[in-house]
């Protein structure tokens, strides 16, 4: 019977998910301030405003995020049918709509809503200008309705189970420690219960988390997030019905509330950007059992006394496999048998350290191969793997319970994150992410078109080549148009040719390749003009330019006349690839005896140079061999 009830319910959440539509009852719980009423939608199995005798029994499900209050009541209705107390019980499954929902499922202007992120924080309902309300109420504030109604309503009652799941569940524990209907309600003859399942993050007392997840005992020290300790995390920066409650009675009644912390042993997921989260450890499981050590931490041992947590075998993060579970039902409704109840001393031994792999860039369509086999456990040994993608486009996993493991990248994905999750011996996890990014393929610049004279170096310059993700591993350049040149250095990112003494236009492609064999080409077009002809032949004062030796080995004399109509006024060397190595300012006719060293006084590397002399209107190049 189990087993068909919870694949039933297993279905109704695959649905949620599907879906993402919450569904919104007809009955509603009714909050009336200075004669304004204002209507909280909620399920129930009898009215709150009933009054009865014959209920024993009271339990409130919080929904998560995905706000299915009814998939709650269902579950909640279901197992109180499994134990045979469903004529002695209320269920109530309260929800909480926020402001997209009002416009979305046309509620009713009376209808109360919360903003999306702290309805489960005791935050006040909203009032905007395009959804007015007559007044706000805190969340927290309608719990305290609810439970007064319950006392009032219901003479019987002997126990009030507050339970939820997930963000939920963060309601559940945030209100056993500011709720303030508990207190109020002291002389009642009544059994107060918390049960959060699945929690995603907890609140602490002061600004201590979690050091190190790996030790057997967890130690606590102060947190570098700088917002660890603001609420709903911490209890800096109340919201005004928690600082009505005030800290120190907040950290006094956690102690003393009777808690049960459920979490589903499979339950690895909850990683987030937020760092106030994850300062409280790395996923929903390790967070629970942080928090846990934690509390004993703070009050020390006594608070075992009413605080106790189960790590429920075979669970995830679903409220159903946790409520179905033998400790869910013994949690909830004190049946059958659970001995996996923990104190906070009884946590891991040392978790085994996953490895996914370092974070991979892929050729789309290429196959991806997950590798597992830098994990290890220092006190035991690794009885098992399991890859599970969390982030990206359903990609099939072939072989994932294995060290190794591989998929197909898709071909439109950008980003696939892949979990690695190991077990030693000792049945503890550790847990790991590779990142597996679509290489893009890169950008080739060949640089802009110029427009050269006779005899020039001209430099194609291919720096400004770009990829997004990978290092250019080649580049090529090729002439594909004009008077055949000699390139030089033309698998560099800077090649250089001599431009033919022809007017007309050369082009050239430069095609790039990076790391995974992506290319892209690029052309540019250099344009010879009759304009910027250099011609030694007009000019007597460049013919008389003298280099020797050529080829040299330690210095080399250059001899020019600077007598004339056009005076050399610079000298410039270049290196094959037409970087500038060396200069010089010329005021009078003179001679250069070059070291063979560069403007920073380091000798240069054997090889060809250009050296240019250049005048007012004109400029001469020679080539020149260094040998050392």
């Amino acid at each position: 019977m189990k087993i068909g009830i919870n694949s039933i319910i297993c279905f109704l959440l695959l649905l949620e998910v599907v879906v993402s539509m919450p569904t919104f009852p007809n009955t509603n719980i009714k909050y009336v301030v200075d004669g304004d009423t204002l209507l909280q939608p909620y399920y129930r199995n009898i009215s709150l405003d009933s009054v009865s005798n014959n209920v024993k029994y009271a339990f409130i499900s919080l929904h998560g995020d995905g706000r299915n209050a009814d998939t709650h009541f269902n579950i909640i209705l279901q197992a109180s049918i499994d134990v045979g107390i469903q004529d002695s019980v209320i269920i109530l499954a309260p929800m909480f709509p926020i402001q997209d929902d009002v416009v979305q499922y046309n509620l009713g202007d009376d209808i109360l809503y919360w903003s999306d992120s702290d309805w489960n924080a005791g935050d006040l309902s909203r009032n905007t200008q395009t959804n007015p309300r007559p007044f706000r109420i805190s969340s927290f504030s309608t719990m305290d309705t609810i439970y007064h109604r319950l006392i009032n309503n219901y003479s019987s009652l002997e126990k009030i189970v507050l339970t939820g799941h997930s963000a939920g569940s963060q309601m559940v524990v945030r209100y056993a420690s500011g709720g303030r209907a508990e207190q109020n309600l002291s002389g009642a003859e009544v059994d107060f219960f918390y049960i959060p399942t699945n929690t995603p993050s907890f609140l602490y007392f002061d600004d201590n988390r979690v050091l190190d997840e790996g030790v057997n005992v967890f130690e606590f020290g102060p947190s570098d997030c700088i917002n660890a300790s603001q609420y709903k995390y911490g209890l800096e920066n109340l919201n005004q019905y928690m600082e009505d409650t005030g800290a120190e009675q907040i950290i006094e009644k956690f102690k003393t509330s009777n808690i049960i912390y459920l979490i589903g042993k499979y339950d690895f997921g909850g990683q987030t950007s937020t760092c106030a989260r994850m300062v409280q450890g790395s996923s929903r499981l390790i967070r629970t059992h942080v928090y846990f050590s934690y509390i004993g931490y703070f009050y020390g041992d006594v608070v075992y006394n009413t605080h106790q947590m189960v790590e429920i075998p075979n669970a995830d993060h679903d409220f159903s496999m946790i409520v179905f579970s033998d400790c869910g039902m013994n949690a909830l409704f004190g049946v059958g048998d659970c001995d996996l109840y923990v104190d906070g001393t009884q946590l891991f031994n040392h978790n085994p350290i996953a490895n996914a792999g370092a974070n991979q860039i892929i050729n789309p369509d290429s196959l991806v191969v997950l590798n597992a086999t830098e994990s290890y456990d220092q006190d035991g040994e690794i009885v098992s793997y399991r890859w599970m993608q969390i982030l990206g486009e359903e990609v099939t996993i072939d072989s994932p319970d294995s060290s190794y493991a591989q998929f197909v990248f898709p071909h439109n994905s950008s980003e696939i994150h892949i979990q690695l999750q190991v077990e030693d011996n000792e049945q503890a996890f550790g847990l790991d992410t590779v990142v597996i990014i679509k290489n893009e393929y890169p950008v080739a610049d060949a640089g802009e078109d110029q427009e050269v004279g006779f005899s020039e170096v001209v430099i194609l310059d291919g720096s400004n080549t770009t990829d997004e993700n990978n290092q250019i591993e080649s580049y090529y350049w090729e002439q594909i148009g004009g008077a055949p040149v000699s390139v030089f250095s033309s698998d560099q990112q800077v090649a250089t040719f001599f431009s033919p003494s022809v007017v007309g236009e050369l082009a050239f492609s430069l095609c790039v390749f990076d790391e995974q064999g992506l290319s892209d080409k690029d052309t540019v077009k250099i344009f010879i003009s009759s304009l910027f002809i250099n011609n030694e032949k007009n000019n007597t004062n460049m013919n008389k330019i003298n280099l020797f030796p050529n080829p040299f080995n330690s210095s080399l004399l250059m001899g020019f006349s600077n007598v004339g109509r056009s005076p050399i006024q610079k000298v410039v060397v270049y290196n094959i690839v037409g970087e500038v190595v060396t200069h010089w300012e010329i005021k009078k006719e003179e001679n250069i005896y070059w070291d063979a060293k560069d403007d920073n006084g380091f000798e240069i590397n054997s090889g060809l140079y250009f050296i240019s002399f250049i005048s007012e209107n004109t400029t001469i190049i020679k080539k020149v061999t260094y040998l050392k």
